[in-house]
Formats: structure tokens, sequence, C-alpha cells
């Protein structure tokens, strides 16, 4: 049976709600920032949530994140979603398939692959970022950062630009509708949609996008069956448009709260580059979670079958053991600090996708720091952002000074 709140020593509780806390919907990073100032535990256990422990340390995080024996990746979700069908694929995979999945996708989503779709990618950023120009007042988040990933996405996809909005509406209902039926719903919608997208390119292949790609892709004579590539489409849509998204709105908070960083991207946007892993570390926003397979004993706690583990990558990519003033954004980092960030995950379950995500927010924030001269948080309008399990923002109000063209 899992662990029972009863049944946790008064050590070990904590009161964290990386849902529902009220101070996350002001602003989520600062919320989970606090609860790591306050925390000098390892790991603790909340009562949200269908109640869950909660990781606070880089260490102990790689430990349960790259043990996929101990630490299953089904369900994902806090709290974790039984419900939602159909399987997240490669993620809520178990080990033997998940390696199977890997040697099929990577050949999709390897860098030399993802480094063909930079044209496309910026030809999207340039339109979307044209058609706001000269505004002097933008909601970043909808004007800009989800329309960008959801055209990306829509195109290497193969799917109807005029679904658009359509996307848009499944995609922040599947996250954030009031009720379990609704967002459950909205889930639906998505894969019975992708279902047909795949059925149809099944009967017209060759247009060459990523659907074609997953039908197309063979190793050592394996091949993807068509419920197969349903289910990766299914995160895919998922990841490809929120996850950017975030990325995207957290970093120009970050730039719009520090002027001095903007300036020096604005002069040189080539240095945007450098810079996009040092973004993704102090503004990792995602809580990996994990389900214990087995009773398992971890730093003299005991981590009961059933019980779900979650990893607050905001709180871990900070951790002061591991990175040098961690609250500093720092460019020059060295690799090994640089690529010990939990933004993307870590262990087998390593976001296939990074390298699409990475190209996408280093281009659009290079077009964006080519035409615009400053951004600041407006003072008219407010922040608005969210917990859960992919912590994020759903306004985000800036005043723009366009540069001269």
């Amino acid at each position: 049976m899992p662990t029972n709140w009863s049944e946790v020593p008064e050590s070990l509780r904590c009161d964290i709600d990386i849902v529902a806390d009220s101070a996350l919907s002001q602003d989520p990073q600062a919320c989970m920032l606090a609860w790591l100032a306050q925390e000098q535990r390892s790991l603790a256990y909340t009562p949200h949530n269908d109640g869950h422990w909660i990781i606070f340390t880089h260490k102990l995080a790689h430990q349960v994140l790259c043990d996929a024996k101990n630490f299953g990746s089904f369900p994902i979700g806090v709290p974790a979603n039984y419900q939602q069908r159909p399987r997240l694929i490669p993620l809520e995979s178990g080990p033997d398939e998940h390696r199977r999945y890997r040697r099929l996708l990577l050949p999709v989503f390897q860098p030399d692959v993802v480094k063909t779709m930079e044209s496309s990618v910026r030809a999207h950023a340039c339109a979307v970022l044209d058609a706001v120009m000269g505004n002097d007042k933008i909601d970043f988040l909808s004007d800009i950062a989800k329309p960008i990933p959801t055209r990306v996405f829509a195109e290497q996809m193969g799917l109807e630009s005029t679904m658009l909005p359509q996307f848009y509406a499944w995609e922040t209902g599947f996250y954030r509708a009031p009720t379990l039926e609704e967002r459950l719903a909205c889930g639906q919608q998505i894969a019975l949609h992708l279902q047909q997208v795949v059925e149809q390119h099944q009967k017209q292949p060759g247009a060459g996008n990523i659907v074609d790609l997953l039908l197309a892709a063979e190793v050592e004579g394996e091949r993807l069956t068509a419920e197969e590539v349903q289910g990766i489409a299914y995160l895919l849509f998922l990841a490809g448009i929120d996850t950017v998204a975030s990325m995207l709105s957290f970093t120009i908070l970050q730039l719009a709260r520090n002027p001095h960083q903007y300036a020096q991207l604005h002069e040189d946007p080539e240095k945007v580059a450098a810079s996009v892993e040092e973004f993704l570390r102090l503004n990792a926003f995602i809580s990996l979670n994990r389900i214990c397979e087995q009773d398992i004993e971890i730093e003299g706690v005991l981590i009961k079958a059933g019980d779900n583990v979650v990893v607050p990558s905001a709180i871990t990519s900070r951790d002061p053991q591991v990175f040098g003033a961690p609250d500093t954004f720092d460019s020059n980092r060295s690799r090994g600090e640089q690529n010990r960030h939990h933004a993307f995950g870590a262990g087998a379950h390593k976001c296939v996708g990074l390298h699409l995500a990475k190209l996408e927010v280093r281009v659009v924030l290079e077009e964006f720091c080519r035409r615009v001269g400053s951004v600041s948080l407006s003072s008219d309008r407010k922040i608005i952002g969210h917990g859960g399990t992919t912590m994020g923002l759903d306004a985000l109000p800036v005043d723009l000074h366009w540069a001269a063209q």
C-alpha cells in the first residue's frame, strides 16, 4: 500500500501544494523558489494532490530520475493521472519498451535532422513577430509564445493551419480545465484528431513531416505501429505547444526584470545561442514525477510501492551544491554545470525532443531581440500564472520599445 499521511513522521511532513497554492497564480517561479529557500531537507511528504513525496536536492532527484527499475514513469501527473489515455509514448513506457522507442525516435529527433527545420521555425517566428510589430503593449504569451510553437507544430505534423484556434482550446483545456471530466474530454478530442491525421498519412504518405518520418522510421527491421505513432503524436502535441511557450515566457519574464541582460542580447543577438542552456536552467518549470515500483529506502526514508515521487525541476536546477551562484544568470558556466539542469528531465526518459525545443527557443529569442530594443513588465496589467505538473504563465503583459528597422 502507498504511504498514508498518518504514517509520515512530523520531520518529513510539509504543506506544499504545487498545483493550487494561491501564490502560484501570481508568480509561480517565485513561489517555487521560496519553497526551496525554506527547505533544508532532501525530501518531504505533502498531503496535497492525493499525497506525494517532493524532492529538493539535485543529487536525490537525479538518483530517482535515472532509476527506471525502481521508479516507473506511468502515469505522469500531479496527481498521478491513471485515467488519461492514450498512453504518452515514449514518456510513460517501461524500460524495455522505452529502449525500443528511443532507437526508433532518435533518428527523427537527432540534432542533424532538427537543424533542417531551422529555416521553417525562423519563418514562422518572423511572421508572428512582424504581425505584432509596432504594438507597444502586448501579451507575450498569447501574442508570441503560443502562436509560434503552435504554428511550427502544425506544420511539422502536417496539421491544418485552420485548426490552430481549436488546438489552443484543446491544449489549454487539457491542462487547466476546472474539472477532471473536462480535461479528459479535451484529451480525447486531441487523441481522436491525431488518430485521423495518422490514418490520413498512412493513405497518403510522402509529405516529409514528422508523422511521415515516424511511420517510415525503421531500425534493424523494426517499425512503429500506427497506434504507437498516435501515442507519440499525442505527447508531441502536449509538449510541443505548452512546453516551448512556457520556456519562452519565463525567459522573457527574466529578461524584462533584468534589462541589462536584455540590452546585451539586443546589441548582439548572436549571443542568444550561448545563453539558451542557462535560460532553461534558471527557468525550469516542469515537476517531473515517478511512481515507486517497489518498497525502497532512500536516504533512510522508506518510499512505498505506488508512491508518487515528484521532482520540481525549478528547485533542483538551482541546487547550490551543484550550481555555483545558482540564482545568477551566467552564460559562461562550465559545460559540466550547464548540462546538469533538469529542465528536460534526466536518465532514460530525458525528453527526446529537447533539441527541437532548444532550436525553437533560440530562434524566437534571436528574432525578438533583433526587433525589440527593450522589454519591460507592464505596470497597468498583471502577470497571471498557474501551478501543476507544468507550471507556467497564463498572461505576460509587457511593454515594448521596437528598434528602428
